[in-house]
Protein backbone atom coordinates (compact mmCIF):
# COMPACT_ATOMS: atom_id res chain seq x y z
CA UNK A 1 0.00 0.00 0.00
CA UNK A 2 2.83 2.38 0.94
CA UNK A 3 4.68 1.48 -2.25
CA UNK A 4 1.65 2.42 -4.31
CA UNK A 5 1.41 5.79 -2.60
CA UNK A 6 5.12 6.52 -3.24
CA UNK A 7 4.75 5.52 -6.91
CA UNK A 8 1.73 7.79 -7.28
CA UNK A 9 3.57 10.66 -5.65
CA UNK A 10 6.56 10.24 -7.99
CA UNK A 11 4.25 10.10 -11.01
CA UNK A 12 2.53 13.29 -9.89
CA UNK A 13 5.88 15.05 -9.42
CA UNK A 14 7.03 14.09 -12.94
CA UNK A 15 3.74 15.28 -14.38
CA UNK A 16 4.04 18.62 -12.56
CA UNK A 17 7.59 19.23 -13.77
CA UNK A 18 6.65 18.21 -17.33
CA UNK A 19 3.86 20.76 -17.23
CA UNK A 20 6.22 23.46 -16.05
CA UNK A 21 8.70 22.66 -18.83
CA UNK A 22 6.00 22.58 -21.51
CA UNK A 23 4.57 25.86 -20.22
CA UNK A 24 8.02 27.44 -20.36
CA UNK A 25 8.60 26.25 -23.93
CA UNK A 26 5.19 27.55 -24.97
CA UNK A 27 6.00 30.93 -23.44
CA UNK A 28 9.30 31.14 -25.29
CA UNK A 29 7.59 30.28 -28.59
CA UNK A 30 5.01 33.03 -28.03
CA UNK A 31 7.71 35.62 -27.28
CA UNK A 32 9.79 34.51 -30.29
CA UNK A 33 6.74 34.69 -32.53
CA UNK A 34 5.98 38.19 -31.35
CA UNK A 35 9.54 39.31 -32.04
CA UNK A 36 9.43 37.83 -35.56
CA UNK A 37 6.13 39.57 -36.32
CA UNK A 38 7.48 42.88 -35.05
CA UNK A 39 10.61 42.46 -37.17
CA UNK A 40 9.03 41.47 -40.51
CA UNK A 41 5.66 43.13 -40.14
CA UNK A 42 4.59 46.51 -41.43
CA UNK A 43 5.35 49.50 -39.19
CA UNK A 44 2.42 50.79 -37.16
CA UNK A 45 0.40 53.66 -38.56
CA UNK A 46 1.46 57.03 -37.13
CA UNK A 47 -0.88 58.51 -34.59
CA UNK A 48 -2.49 61.91 -34.86
CA UNK A 49 -2.23 63.47 -38.32
CA UNK A 50 -2.64 60.26 -40.33
CA UNK A 51 0.42 61.23 -42.39
CA UNK A 52 3.41 58.91 -42.77
CA UNK A 53 6.15 59.46 -40.24
CA UNK A 54 8.90 61.75 -41.51
CA UNK A 55 12.17 60.05 -42.43
CA UNK A 56 15.00 60.79 -40.01
CA UNK A 57 17.49 63.42 -41.08
CA UNK A 58 20.64 61.86 -42.57
CA UNK A 59 23.77 62.07 -40.48
CA UNK A 60 26.21 64.52 -42.01
CA UNK A 61 29.84 63.56 -41.60
CA UNK A 62 32.18 66.54 -41.63
CA UNK A 63 34.89 66.30 -44.31
CA UNK A 64 38.44 65.72 -43.25
CA UNK A 65 40.22 69.05 -42.75
CA UNK A 66 43.96 69.19 -43.23
CA UNK A 67 46.07 70.95 -40.66
CA UNK A 68 46.92 74.32 -42.24
CA UNK A 69 50.25 76.05 -41.61
CA UNK A 70 50.78 79.70 -42.32
CA UNK A 71 53.28 80.70 -45.01
CA UNK A 72 55.07 84.06 -44.65
CA UNK A 73 53.71 86.69 -47.06
CA UNK A 74 55.76 87.34 -50.19
CA UNK A 75 56.76 90.70 -51.58
CA UNK A 76 56.05 91.64 -55.19
CA UNK A 77 59.69 90.96 -56.06
CA UNK A 78 59.54 87.53 -54.43
CA UNK A 79 56.32 86.60 -56.22
CA UNK A 80 57.91 87.44 -59.59
CA UNK A 81 61.17 85.57 -58.91
CA UNK A 82 62.25 82.36 -60.62
CA UNK A 83 62.26 80.67 -57.24
CA UNK A 84 58.61 81.50 -56.44
CA UNK A 85 57.03 78.36 -58.02
CA UNK A 86 59.75 76.20 -56.46
CA UNK A 87 58.98 77.76 -53.10
CA UNK A 88 55.24 77.01 -53.43
CA UNK A 89 56.05 73.30 -53.72
CA UNK A 90 58.66 73.23 -50.96
CA UNK A 91 56.27 74.75 -48.40
CA UNK A 92 53.43 72.37 -49.30
CA UNK A 93 52.74 69.59 -46.74
CA UNK A 94 54.42 66.90 -48.84
CA UNK A 95 57.77 68.68 -48.51
CA UNK A 96 57.46 70.79 -45.38
CA UNK A 97 56.24 67.90 -43.19
CA UNK A 98 59.75 66.45 -43.21
CA UNK A 99 61.45 69.87 -43.13
CA UNK A 100 59.96 71.46 -39.99
CA UNK A 101 61.34 74.31 -37.93
CA UNK A 102 61.53 72.00 -34.91
CA UNK A 103 62.84 68.47 -34.52
CA UNK A 104 59.46 66.71 -34.85
CA UNK A 105 58.07 65.93 -38.34
CA UNK A 106 54.71 67.48 -39.11
CA UNK A 107 51.34 65.88 -39.83
CA UNK A 108 48.67 66.88 -42.34
CA UNK A 109 45.89 66.67 -39.75
CA UNK A 110 47.38 66.85 -36.28
CA UNK A 111 50.19 69.37 -36.50
CA UNK A 112 53.04 67.12 -35.39
CA UNK A 113 53.92 63.46 -35.79
CA UNK A 114 52.42 61.11 -33.21
CA UNK A 115 54.37 58.99 -30.69
CA UNK A 116 56.84 61.81 -29.97
CA UNK A 117 58.94 60.93 -33.03
CA UNK A 118 61.82 63.36 -33.66
CA UNK A 119 65.20 63.68 -35.35
CA UNK A 120 66.67 61.96 -32.29
CA UNK A 121 64.50 58.85 -32.67
CA UNK A 122 66.96 56.96 -34.95
CA UNK A 123 69.73 57.48 -32.39
CA UNK A 124 67.37 56.03 -29.77
CA UNK A 125 66.86 52.90 -31.91
CA UNK A 126 63.61 53.94 -33.62
CA UNK A 127 64.48 54.61 -37.25
CA UNK A 128 61.85 55.99 -39.61
CA UNK A 129 61.65 52.69 -41.55
CA UNK A 130 60.48 50.95 -38.39
CA UNK A 131 56.99 52.05 -39.45
CA UNK A 132 57.55 53.64 -42.86
CA UNK A 133 58.23 50.81 -45.31
CA UNK A 134 59.18 50.93 -48.99
CA UNK A 135 55.55 51.68 -49.88
CA UNK A 136 52.30 52.79 -48.25
CA UNK A 137 50.70 50.26 -45.91
CA UNK A 138 47.09 50.54 -47.06
CA UNK A 139 44.39 47.86 -47.13
CA UNK A 140 41.03 48.22 -48.96
CA UNK A 141 38.32 49.37 -46.57
CA UNK A 142 40.72 50.13 -43.73
CA UNK A 143 42.08 53.45 -42.40
CA UNK A 144 45.25 54.81 -43.95
CA UNK A 145 48.34 53.16 -42.54
CA UNK A 146 51.82 54.69 -42.33
CA UNK A 147 52.98 56.10 -45.68
CA UNK A 148 56.16 54.72 -47.16
CA UNK A 149 58.81 55.18 -49.82
CA UNK A 150 62.44 54.26 -50.28
CA UNK A 151 64.75 56.36 -48.10
CA UNK A 152 62.06 57.65 -45.73
CA UNK A 153 63.85 59.96 -43.30
CA UNK A 154 64.21 63.51 -42.00
CA UNK A 155 67.26 65.66 -42.73
CA UNK A 156 69.91 65.26 -40.01
CA UNK A 157 70.17 67.68 -37.11
CA UNK A 158 73.51 68.98 -38.43
CA UNK A 159 71.82 70.23 -41.63
CA UNK A 160 68.07 70.27 -40.87
CA UNK A 161 67.18 72.09 -44.12
CA UNK A 162 64.22 73.85 -42.55
CA UNK A 163 61.43 74.89 -44.94
CA UNK A 164 58.84 75.90 -42.33
CA UNK A 165 58.48 79.65 -41.59
CA UNK A 166 61.04 80.55 -44.29
CA UNK A 167 60.26 83.40 -46.65
CA UNK A 168 60.87 83.02 -50.38
CA UNK A 169 64.21 84.80 -50.11
CA UNK A 170 65.32 82.96 -46.96
CA UNK A 171 64.55 79.53 -48.39
CA UNK A 172 66.13 80.38 -51.73
CA UNK A 173 69.43 81.50 -50.20
CA UNK A 174 69.42 78.54 -47.81
CA UNK A 175 68.78 75.98 -50.53
CA UNK A 176 71.65 77.11 -52.74
CA UNK A 177 74.14 77.14 -49.84
CA UNK A 178 76.14 73.85 -49.76
CA UNK A 179 76.77 74.33 -46.04
CA UNK A 180 73.01 74.17 -45.44
CA UNK A 181 71.81 71.79 -48.16
CA UNK A 182 73.96 68.74 -47.45
CA UNK A 183 76.94 69.79 -49.58
CA UNK A 184 74.95 69.58 -52.82
CA UNK A 185 75.65 71.66 -55.90
CA UNK A 186 72.74 73.19 -57.81
CA UNK A 187 72.96 70.38 -60.36
CA UNK A 188 72.84 67.79 -57.57
CA UNK A 189 69.78 69.50 -56.14
CA UNK A 190 68.10 69.31 -59.55
CA UNK A 191 69.01 65.64 -59.78
CA UNK A 192 67.57 65.07 -56.30
CA UNK A 193 64.18 66.66 -57.01
CA UNK A 194 63.98 65.00 -60.43
CA UNK A 195 64.35 61.36 -59.43
CA UNK A 196 64.59 60.75 -55.68
CA UNK A 197 62.01 58.12 -54.64
CA UNK A 198 60.86 60.06 -51.58
CA UNK A 199 60.42 63.24 -53.63
CA UNK A 200 58.43 61.37 -56.28
CA UNK A 201 56.18 59.86 -53.60
CA UNK A 202 55.03 63.40 -52.78
CA UNK A 203 53.03 63.50 -56.01
CA UNK A 204 51.45 60.08 -55.40
CA UNK A 205 51.03 59.97 -51.61
CA UNK A 206 47.88 57.84 -51.63
CA UNK A 207 44.58 58.25 -49.80
CA UNK A 208 43.31 61.79 -49.29
CA UNK A 209 46.75 63.25 -48.61
CA UNK A 210 47.40 66.67 -50.14
CA UNK A 211 49.67 66.90 -53.18
CA UNK A 212 51.92 69.81 -54.26
CA UNK A 213 50.28 72.71 -56.11
CA UNK A 214 51.82 71.83 -59.49
CA UNK A 215 52.76 68.68 -61.39
CA UNK A 216 56.16 67.11 -60.84
CA UNK A 217 57.10 67.85 -64.45
CA UNK A 218 56.26 71.54 -64.04
CA UNK A 219 58.16 71.64 -60.76
CA UNK A 220 61.31 70.15 -62.31
CA UNK A 221 61.04 72.63 -65.18
CA UNK A 222 60.80 75.56 -62.74
CA UNK A 223 63.62 74.19 -60.62
CA UNK A 224 65.77 73.73 -63.72
CA UNK A 225 65.16 77.33 -64.79
CA UNK A 226 66.27 78.51 -61.35
CA UNK A 227 69.41 76.35 -61.52
CA UNK A 228 70.16 77.57 -65.06
CA UNK A 229 70.02 81.13 -63.74
CA UNK A 230 72.66 80.27 -61.16
CA UNK A 231 70.27 79.89 -58.23
CA UNK A 232 69.34 83.55 -58.33
CA UNK A 233 67.28 84.79 -55.38
CA UNK A 234 65.14 87.89 -54.86
CA UNK A 235 67.32 90.89 -54.09
CA UNK A 236 70.40 89.52 -55.86
CA UNK A 237 72.12 92.13 -58.06
CA UNK A 238 71.71 91.34 -61.75
CA UNK A 239 72.79 93.06 -64.94
CA UNK A 240 69.70 94.21 -66.90
CA UNK A 241 69.46 92.72 -70.37
CA UNK A 242 69.43 96.17 -72.01
CA UNK A 243 72.76 96.99 -70.31
CA UNK A 244 74.29 93.61 -71.01
CA UNK A 245 73.67 94.07 -74.74
CA UNK A 246 75.58 97.35 -74.78
CA UNK A 247 78.56 96.37 -72.64
CA UNK A 248 81.75 96.53 -74.69
CA UNK A 249 84.37 93.86 -74.22
CA UNK A 250 87.99 95.04 -74.04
Amino acid sequence: MVARRRLGSIALTVAEWSGVVLFGILGLLIVAGGIMLAWVGDPPEPMGSGQPAAAPEPTVVAPTVAFVREVPPASAEERKSLFAPVYDVLVSPRCMNCHPAGDRPLSDRFGVHAMNVSRDSPQAGLSCNTCHAEHNTELPGSPLGPPGAHGWQMPPKETPMVFEHRTVTELCTQLRDPAQNGERSLDKLLEHVSGDALVLWGWKPGGDRAIPPMSHEAFVTSFGAWVEAGGICPGDPVVPESTADTVETP
